[in-house]
């Protein structure tokens, strides 16, 4: 065994040439609430983005070490009585488990990762695993950071073919500054939701927070004031350069909007820059950044996934996704589709005025 890079939130082993790869849990792990995250795997057209999530917390059962997601769906903020009524019917669930293979030597459990993360994949990924051969699952790279760690296995699945699954282990911290702010169904937002059982107004049992950032003013007493911490989003190097100046400013057009509520300069953007090296320590999937990213799959899209605390609608971490699909697609209409549908219809005598034109 040889121990990981770096020691993060868990201590990880890694032996290269069969992926065993062993992790001990932190100190104080009984009191926090982590995040298992997925990533979109290679092999697919929207590789590297956001998927799904586990949130929850590590309970020890005797020598196995049980992952549960709290439930959080249902709540109340009324009486004690109306607490003690939801704990007894909505109940946490347990996701998944695992034996402690070992006392680490920070004194706490050691998990057979890759037995948790390859073995028992289709937890985490579903259908996306069918056919799977684990028997043939490499690692293909470990990231360690200060509050989470990124571990990507590859194996065959349906059909032979190789895939990367990629996981991202995080730290899931309270925030006690933060308001959720409840959302107005006048207006289109991302949201958290659940259901208050301790309201008694059937309009006021379901409660939505809207998805949002923390965002704060450094100088309150200023009618207009930079932030105590902007938003930054770092440019990833994969993206051309001939679209960077437009990225930038679409990103920046934003800033307006934080004005009217007294922000100035609420988002900053940062470019990597590969030949320079500016930085390209930053990775994209280190939960501290959020990052604007480029894919190569001849789709027309733009998305913005994000993760957000599964109880305040705090936003945690987001990415933009842009395609060159776009390009391709505002190009045929700009160069193309357009020039000919303005022809249509008109006689020949303006088609051979306009070919005229063009050769003058």
């Amino acid at each position: 065994m040889t121990g990981g890079e770096e020691q993060t939130l868990y201590t990880l082993w890694v032996r290269r040439r069969d992926g065993q790869v062993l992790a001990e849990l932190p100190r104080g792990w009984a009191n926090q609430r982590h995040m298992f995250s997925m990533t979109v795997p290679t092999g697919n057209l929207f590789a590297g983005l956001m998927a799904g999530e586990i949130y929850g917390y590590w309970r020890r059962f005797d020598k196995r070490m049980a992952f549960i997601a709290p439930q959080i769906e249902v709540r109340s903020t009324g009486d004690a009585q109306s607490k003690d009524a939801i704990q007894q019917i909505f109940t946490d669930r347990v996701v998944f488990d695992v034996p402690i293979v070992a006392m680490g030597p920070g004194g706490q459990p050691v998990i057979d990762l890759d037995g948790l993360l390859v073995g028992q994949a289709d937890t985490f990924y579903g259908a996306q695993v069918r056919g799977s051969n684990a028997r043939l699952a490499t690692v293909k790279s470990i990231k360690s950071f200060p509050e989470n760690f990124v571990v990507s296995f590859e194996w065959p699945t349906a059909g032979g073919q190789l895939r990367t699954f990629h996981y991202n282990v995080s730290l899931v911290k309270d925030n006690p500054a933060y308001k959720p702010r409840l959302a107005d169904e006048r207006v289109g937002y991302f949201h958290t939701a659940f259901r208050d059982l301790g309201k008694f107004k059937q309009d006021e049992v379901w409660v939505r927070y809207i998805n949002r950032w923390h965002l704060e003013k450094a100088d309150t007493s200023l009618r207009l004031s930079p932030p105590k911490e902007p938003i930054v989003f770092y440019v990833e190097h994969t993206l051309p350069i001939r679209y960077r100046r437009w990225v930038r400013e679409g990103a920046l057009a934003w800033n307006k909007a934080f004005e009217q509520v007294g922000i100035v300069d609420a988002i900053e953007v940062r470019f990597q820059d590969k030949a320079s090296g500016a930085h390209m320590e930053k990775d994209p999937e280190d939960t501290r950044y959020n990052f604007i990213r480029w894919l190569a799959n001849d789709v027309g899209t733009a998305i913005g996934p994000s993760r957000t605390h599964p109880m305040t609608g705090e936003i945690l971490d987001a990415d933009i996704i842009l395609t060159d699909g776009w390009i391709r697609y505002f190009w045929f209409q700009a160069n193309e589709f357009l020039p000919e549908q303005a022809m249509e219809g008109m006689s020949v005598e303006t088609h051979r005025s306009t070919a005229t034109s063009d050769r003058l």
